[in-house]
Parts: structure tokens; C-alpha cells; sequence
């Protein structure tokens, strides 16, 4: 018996963007299965610049913090980054009362969100470049 996933993987570019298919997806129930499959992709795909897409999302678990804290350090041991997407003002507001809008980088949506991101990846690499020429 085959399980679905809870997250499509979709390349664009240097950005992958991890869409989370449906809005009960992150509930309590399914909050650690889901953390395992982006966990999961990080590790097959090191170096992954990763966009969570939260489109769907329409209610999360505070257990979905601590999961995407755990992707986050998963992917900065493989040397990549996370950003995350399309977060509705509900759960938006979630993110700024535990101060993790802090930590993660939140774009509007998936068109510009990806755009901002490669384009932020091309300054740090800009920059790492003219850091390295002058020292």
C-alpha cells in the first residue's frame, strides 16, 4: 500500500519549491510524517535551496515549528538554505508572536518568492566572491 506524499518537490531553477498539498496536511496527526519527507529529500539532495510553499495551508500545529527548525538544520548541515512561501496572515501571525519570523525569510507567494530568493542567492554569492578577492 503506497502512502501519498505530503509535500511535492518541484525544481525551478537552483530553487526547489516544496509544496504542501493540502490545507490538514499539517496537523497533528501527520506533523512528524511530514517532516520526514522534506528531511528525507534534504539528505538525497544536499546542497538544496528549498521554498516551502504553505498555499494550502490553511491551519498548523505548533509541532509544524519545530519541524521546519529541524528542516532548517538539516539543510544547513547539507549546505543549503530554506526559505517559505504563501503563508496566510493567520499563520503568518503565528510566526511573529514566537519571534520565528525572525528566523525564517517569508515571501507572499511562489512566482516571487522564487525570484527573491535566486536573486538573494546570487548577491551572498556576489559578495562571498569579492570577500574572498580581497582578503
Amino acid at each position: 500500500m503506497s502512502k501519498t506524499p505530503l509535500v511535492d518537490f518541484e525544481k525551478h531553477g537552483v530553487i526547489c519549491v516544496a509544496t504542501i498539498r493540502a490545507a490538514k496536511v499539517l496537523d497533528a496527526v501527520n506533523v512528524n510524517e511530514f517532516g520526514r519527507e522534506v528531511i528525507d529529500y534534504v539528505e538525497a539532495h544536499p546542497e538544496t535551496h528549498l521554498l516551502i510553499n504553505f498555499q494550502h495551508v490553511h491551519y498548523l500545529s505548533s509541532a509544524v515549528l519545530t519541524e521546519l527548525l529541524r528542516i532548517k538544520d538539516a539543510l544547513e548541515g547539507a549546505k543549503g538554505t530554506l526559505r517559505l512561501c504563501a503563508v496566510n496572515k493567520d499563520i503568518r501571525r503565528v510566526f511573529e508572536i514566537t519571534n520565528l519570523d525572525k528566523v525564517f525569510v517569508i515571501y507572499d507567494d511562489v512566482g516571487s518568492g522564487v525570484h527573491r530568493y535566486e536573486r538573494a542567492l546570487e548577491l551572498e554569492a556576489e559578495d562571498e566572491s569579492w570577500s574572498k578577492g580581497r582578503g
